[in-house]
């Protein structure tokens, strides 16, 4: 009896034991691969990749600037070294920035190419749709996965471009190939590549934003120079104008840019030597708005209010007709200001507006009344701002 209990016992722990193998051998079958899990969602494939088994760390420097001699030191430029014949002056800096801007625009056109404004180029569009005339660098962002495609397809190639002069400009792609290694290290390769005005070596900085850590923090997405945004901050997408073409900005831009520049860039009108012209909607040099002020009283005068903040949606994510004739205009806070450039949203008459993005992650209107005239897309430009603010 004894005897037989014990066999019985045995036959239950073996059976207990092959169940519990079986069950852990089904569950290790199944389970993902960490070194290269991905989140699965709808999204998260274009804000990841897996980065190499062998990182080099750090990995050598890859983009060279030019160096010039100031004084005693050498200084490192905003031009490319291998492009870089000697610096321009500030007019001719601005035109070849603004020709390379256009080229970089149509090339993303032509190819369907996602990326958009960023940093202080970000600025610039908010305050009138034109870069800033005192940044020397122009800076745009993309998801890592696009700059993956963009570097299977034309990395170091050349891209043609034909100004409204007839002039053509020729622009190199360069795609640092450490780019896929989403460490900071030792700060040599923040940026992972450029497009480069191979005329003057002036160049457009273009960082990707990927997860850094998609397990532990998903929806969270950075650039190796340590500027980090939530997924909703960037999409979906604004389709706006600068420099008088199609270009996209981040949904939340105005929190992108408090975040980095503080709510004092966004209503402040004098930096650097400049002045903001509200009669002119441009920087101007201190010495030129004096000039231009002793004939025109009413510039550069009375405090800018409060910077645009984004505006209240109901729980269906509808916005009142009242809301949306504002929330065309960044500058629609701008009580002294010329009539804004960009108020496409005004004449529509929406009754109700929802937004939602598309398969290309740029938003769209719908739900206009019937017989309204359509926008075109829910676009927000550089608008007309306020008087700038004296100190």
């Amino acid at each position: 009896m004894l005897r037989r209990s014990f066999v019985v016992l045995c036959a239950l722990v073996a059976l207990v034991v092959g169940a519990f193998a079986t069950l852990l051998y089904t569950l290790l079958a199944i389970a993902p691969d960490v070194d290269g899990f991905v989140p699965m969602s709808v999204t998260h494939e274009q804000f990841y990749i897996a980065p190499p088994r062998r990182p080099i760390s750090p990995p050598p420097k890859y983009f060279f600037e030019a160096a010039v001699k100031n004084g005693r030191q050498w200084i490192g430029l905003h031009y490319d070294r291998r492009y870089f014949k000697s610096e321009l002056s500030d007019e001719l800096r601005e035109c070849a920035i603004r020709y390379m801007l256009e080229a970089w625009f149509a090339f993303l056109d032509e190819n369907k190419i996602e990326s958009w404004i960023a940093h202080g180029t970000l600025l610039g569009w908010y305050w009138n749709a034109e870069p800033l005339p005192w940044d020397v660098d122009v800076d745009v962002q993309m998801f890592v996965r696009t700059m993956d495609q963009m570097s299977k397809r034309f990395n170091a190639t050349s891209y043609e471009y034909t100004t409204a002069e007839n002039e053509v400009r020729k622009y190199y792609i360069d795609v640092n190939p450490y780019f896929v290694y989403r460490s900071r290290t030792n700060a040599q390769n923040v940026i992972d590549a450029r497009f480069v005005d191979m005329q003057s070596g002036l160049y457009i900085d273009i960082t990707a934003l990927a997860e850094a850590d998609p397990i532990r923090y998903p929806n969270v997405i950075s650039c190796k120079n340590n500027h980090r945004y939530l997924v909703n901050d960037i999409l979906p997408l604004r389709q706006t104008m600068f420099v008088g073409r199609h270009a996209y900005v981040p949904y939340e831009f105005e929190k992108v840019l408090q975040k980095e520049y503080s709510r004092r860039a966004l209503i402040n009108g004098r930096y650097q030597g400049y002045i903001f012209s509200v009669m002119d909607q441009k920087w101007l040099k201190e010495t030129v708005f004096r000039d231009l002020r002793r004939g025109k009283s009413d510039i550069g005068r009375g405090p800018v209010d409060e910077p645009l903040q984004r505006l209240p949606t109901g729980a269906e994510g509808h916005m009142s007709s009242s809301s949306t004739r504002l929330y065309g205009v960044p500058g629609a806070r701008a009580k002294g200001g010329s009539a804004s450039t960009v108020a496409t949203l005004e004449d529509t008459k929406i009754t109700s507006v929802t937004r939602h993005a598309t398969e290309d992650n740029r938003m769209v209107l719908s739900e206009a009344q019937p017989g309204a005239r359509q926008s075109q897309g829910f676009a927000v430009g550089g608008g007309a701002k306020g008087h700038a603010k004296q100190r």
